[in-house]
């Protein structure tokens, strides 16, 4: 009888443990839908220096240009470089940046990334999910970003293929 308490027991804790996780696990979601609230997603990038959906709301252009960017899955940046340098702060998503002739990197919430001045380079969302960083283009107005070509969906795929 004890044996079977015990038991009992076990799996009642386990059933609990397993709902709270749950909520928690909820609760995290919540908090995460709260803190994509905290930048506004801004207008539809609609140049030719972006491949597929591509959102940016600059939040400062006082000599740092400081915006929030959403790449969808598959969206990214043309080769380009920024002769002040820029900081990548990524606040939600995967996907990748590359610099010129080095390897893809996989990027993910949480990441830092510091591109160094004039170094061309480009980024985005990953293949099936959505990236958004904020991006810190250091002395932008005297020395806006200079922007090359595109990436293609071949180059692309190509690429993060080797990750």
């Amino acid at each position: 009888m004890t044996k079977a308490r015990a038991v009992i027991l076990g799996m009642i804790s386990t059933v609990i443990f397993s709902c709270n996780e749950k909520n928690d696990r909820k609760a995290e979601i919540e908090t995460s839908e709260k803190q994509e609230m905290l930048f506004p997603k801004g207008d539809k990038v609609a140049n030719d220096k972006f491949v597929g959906n591509v959102y940016q709301a600059i939040l400062s252009d006082d000599g740092t240009r400081v915006s929030n960017v959403t790449f969808e899955a598959n969206g990214r940046t043309n080769w380009h470089n920024h002769p002040g340098g820029q900081t990548l702060l990524v606040t939600d998503g995967v996907g990748y940046h590359q610099e010129e002739g080095k390897p893809v990197q996989k990027i993910k919430k949480g990441d830092v990334i510091k591109i160094g001045k004039n170094v061309k380079h480009w980024h985005g969302g990953s293949e099936n999910q959505a990236m958004t960083h904020i991006a810190v283009s250091i002395d932008h107005e005297k020395n806006p970003s200079q922007w090359f070509e595109p990436v293609t969906d071949e180059q692309f795929t190509k690429e993060i293929s080797k990750k």
